[in-house]
């Protein structure tokens, strides 16, 4: 169970941003994950306003990849007119490609290679190809495609199951109920819909330009949602379960990223950073138990941080699923004032490379209007693992 810390060789968080999340096959399907990615670099840039010449790399998260070209995260750098000689690279890690891309620059920054470093994640759902394999006999008119998506996103190969069916066996193991389910998701909605039904005025969306109008609003907040429509939803994995489409997050287009420094380069350029990252935790287990791992990740990021739960001010935790959600909210026994005080990925959608970057993004803006000082980012990912980020907004 390996946990980091960025303690005694600080890593400051600059600034955040990202776009408003599109539905698939929506106001975003035109945009690669690269140009999205590219939208959230050029907007540090602007507001930064650095030498983009400073800027040592980037790394993105993407999760499908199949048909978005070479490197989406070099594509990025190269769209948002970054110079030819900026290195970048691209991770995958599923849902928290996003935040370990963060914790690359990390470690890469407090190893002093590198001083100033542009991470986060993308990913358009509405881009994701259908596949077709070169090793079947079948005339290739008698075959059946595969679904990128489905294949490389949503479904674990170590346990051979759709993640859907996973959040069912933890609904059933732990008890947590379709109601309980379902009123969790409508909350994420009525958050969302209070913080701005998914505005850019709360500082960490930036518009997507297109032609003469622009993309700055999350798509998937329904500003009027009641329980009842929650309730004649049908069962979305299992026969007779409790995971339907209301209660389960949706794959969706979107970027969120970040820039970290050195605090030698943030003094240098006489930049007031938005906090630092105080330390993170990775952790994996069995496969069939990855929506758990959050909790194990949280913890041990605690550990490292010399920090208890009570003194996190702000939580964001990943909502692939309610029942993921519910479980580690109730497992750590989080306060619900604490968690997702905007909503979160059942209302906003879940741009999987991004995800674990978006949360991120709007954890550190949240400390920063509720002027709290710390703040914990936790998400699962497929295979078995989980991750956790603690930051300290700046005084």
């Amino acid at each position: 169970m390996p946990a980091y810390s960025f303690k005694t060789k600080p890593v400051y968080l600059i600034d955040a941003v990202r776009t408003a999340v599109g539905s698939p096959f929506k106001s975003l399907k035109d945009f690669s994950a690269a140009q999205l990615g590219a939208v959230g670099i050029a907007a540090l840039m602007g507001r930064t306003r650095l030498d983009p010449a400073l800027i040592d790399e980037v790394i993105l998260g993407n999760t499908v990849m199949a048909g978005g070209g070479q490197n989406p995260a070099r594509q990025a750098a190269l769209i948002a007119q970054l110079p030819a000689t900026t290195t970048a690279y691209t991770v995958n890690s599923v849902c928290s490609s996003g935040m370990q891309a963060i914790i690359s620059a990390g470690q890469s920054i407090a190893l002093r290679v590198s001083r100033c470093i542009i991470a986060g994640g993308s990913e358009s759902a509405s881009r994701t190809l259908q596949m077709f394999s070169k090793l079947v006999d079948t005339p290739f008119s008698e075959r059946a495609p595969v679904d990128s998506l489905l294949y490389d996103g949503l479904w674990c190969n170590a346990s051979g199951q759709h993640m859907g069916q996973l959040a069912e066996e933890l609904a059933k193991k732990a008890k947590i109920s379709r109601a309980a389910q379902d009123q969790y998701a409508l909350e994420s909605h009525q958050k969302a819909a209070a913080a701005g039904c998914g505005s850019s005025s709360l500082g960490e969306i930036v518009k997507v330009e297109m032609g003469e109008n622009s993309f700055g609003q999350d798509e998937r907040v329904r500003c009027r949602v009641s329980l009842d429509n929650f309730k004649i939803l049908p069962p979305a994995f299992v026969a007779n379960g409790t995971v339907t489409a209301g209660n389960a997050s949706v794959p969706s287009d979107g970027a969120a990223v970040v820039l970290l420094a050195s605090k030698g380069f943030a003094n240098e350029q006489k930049i007031k950073p938005f906090g630092k990252i105080l330390g993170y935790a990775s952790v994996a287990g069995e496969p069939e138990l990855t929506f758990t791992a959050a909790v194990d990740a949280v913890k041990a990021s605690l550990k490292i941080c010399g920090l208890k739960l009570k003194d996190i001010d702000l939580f964001e935790i990943c909502e692939a699923f309610a029942a993921q959600a519910i479980y580690t909210r109730d497992t750590l026994k989080i306060p619900v004032k604490k968690m997702n005080i905007c909503g979160g990925d059942l209302a906003l959608g879940h741009p999987l490379g991004a995800a674990g970057s978006r949360i991120v993004v709007t954890l550190a803006h949240a400390l920063k209007t509720q002027n709290k000082k710390y703040g914990l980012a936790a998400v699962c990912y497929g295979g078995g693992g989980g991750m956790a980020v603690i930051i300290e907004r700046a005084s």
